[in-house]
C-alpha cells in the first residue's frame, strides 16, 4: 500500500506490521452492516423471489434522475440509503417512498412504505436490512420539488455470489426496464475493504463492465467506498487519504476503473468518482441485533454533494 504523509502535520504510518495488522483485521472482520441471510425479500412476494422476472415496477416519474445503489448482497445499500437519509432530513430535504413503484396490491410494499419515516429515525435502524430491500424514493428539497429518485434493490440481481453462472447472469426485467428507461441514471458501484466473495472479485468487476456498456452518456459513475472506517486510510472524520483508497479499490478489484476512465493524447481523465462512505456505529445488543447510532456527517454530506452536483448536470 502506498500511504503518504498527508497536509497539516498528520502522517497516516506506512509501518509494515500495522498494515499486515489492517490486512488481518479486515479479512476477519465481521461487520454488522452485513445484510442478514432470509428466505424472505421484504417488497416482494414468494412468486417474485423464486421468478425475478416476475417483478412488476413502474417509474411514473420520467424526467428526474434515479440514483441506483449497485452491489452484491450484504455490502451496505441499505444502510447507505438508511444515513444518507438521516442525512438530508437534517439540512432541510425530504426522502418518502415512491407508492406507485409497486401494485398497489403488494401488501409487502405497502408495509415497507408505510414503516419507513419511523424506521429511518429509530435506533433499531441497524436491523433495517430485515424491513427495507426493494425500495424506490424520492428526494424533494424545501419547496416539494423532487430532487432526484434512490432505488435500494436485493444484491442478489446485481451479482449474485452464491450462482456460479456469474458474471454471466442475465439482470432480471425490472433491472432491464430501469437501465432502459429515459431517465437519467447515477450508477453507485458499491466497493469495500473487507468482502468476503474476493475470490469473486473479477466476476463482480465485469458484471459492472457490462452495465456500464449499458450507460447513456449522460450517466454517471459513483464507487462507493464502504465501510472506510475498516482502513488504515482515514486522518480524521471525513479527511482520507484517498490516493492509497483508490489505489486499495484498484488491487481489491482490479481493473474496475477501466471502462471509466478517457484516454486523451497527453492524458487520461476519469469520467467517476470514488467517495469513501461510513454509515456509523453498531452496538451488539443483549437480546440480540444492533443499536445504530449514525457516522460523522463529512461522509453523507460528500456523497450527496456529488449526487447533487451530477443531478444539475
Amino acid at each position: 500500500m502506498d500511504i503518504k504523509p498527508q497536509m497539516g502535520g498528520t502522517t497516516t504510518t506506512n509501518n509494515a506490521d500495522d498494515i499486515q495488522t489492517y490486512v488481518n483485521n479486515v479479512n476477519v472482520a465481521t461487520n454488522p452492516t452485513d445484510e442478514p441471510e432470509t428466505s424472505q425479500i421484504m417488497g416482494l412476494s414468494e412468486e417474485e423471489i423464486k421468478d425475478p422476472n416476475a417483478i412488476s415496477i413502474t417509474i411514473a416519474d420520467k424526467s428526474n434522475p434515479i440514483v441506483v445503489l449497485f452491489g452484491p448482497p450484504a455490502c451496505g445499500k441499505t444502510m447507505t440509503l438508511v444515513r444518507l437519509t438521516r442525512y438530508l432530513r437534517t439540512i432541510g430535504y425530504a426522502v418518502e417512498p415512491i407508492t406507485s413503484f409497486r401494485p398497489a396490491t403488494d401488501a409487502h410494499y405497502s408495509k415497507m412504505c408505510n414503516e419507513f419515516p419511523s424506521m429511518i429515525g429509530s435506533s433499531e435502524a441497524a436491523n433495517s436490512t430485515k424491513n427495507i430491500s426493494f425500495m424506490m424514493v424520492r428526494v424533494m428539497d424545501n419547496v416539494g420539488r423532487v430532487v432526484c429518485q434512490i432505488l435500494e434493490a436485493p444484491g442478489e440481481y446485481y451479482y449474485n455470489p452464491d450462482d456460479k453462472d456469474e458474471p454471466n447472469v442475465n439482470f432480471p426485467r425490472y433491472v432491464n426496464a430501469i437501465k432502459n428507461s429515459s431517465n437519467r441514471k447515477i450508477w453507485c458501484y458499491m466497493v469495500e475493504p473487507n468482502w468476503k466473495y474476493f475470490d469473486q472479485s473479477l466476476n463482480y468487476v465485469s458484471k459492472i463492465h457490462k452495465l456500464k456498456r449499458n450507460m447513456r452518456p449522460a450517466d454517471k459513475a459513483i464507487f462507493i467506498f464502504n465501510k472506510i472506517d475498516l482502513t488504515p486510510f482515514v486522518i480524521t472524520p471525513g479527511q482520507v487519504n484517498m490516493r492509497s483508497a483508490r489505489k486499495e479499490v484498484e488491487d481489491l478489484y482490479p481493473g474496475i476503473f477501466t471502462p471509466f476512465r478517457s484516454r486523451g493524447v497527453f492524458s487520461t481523465s476519469d469520467n467517476f468518482e470514488l467517495v469513501p462512505f461510513h454509515t456509523g456505529d453498531y452496538s451488539k445488543k443483549i437480546g440480540g441485533g444492533f443499536s445504530f447510532e449514525s457516522g460523522p456527517d463529512e461522509y453523507p454530506k460528500k456523497l450527496w454533494q456529488i449526487i447533487l452536483n451530477y443531478v444539475k448536470g
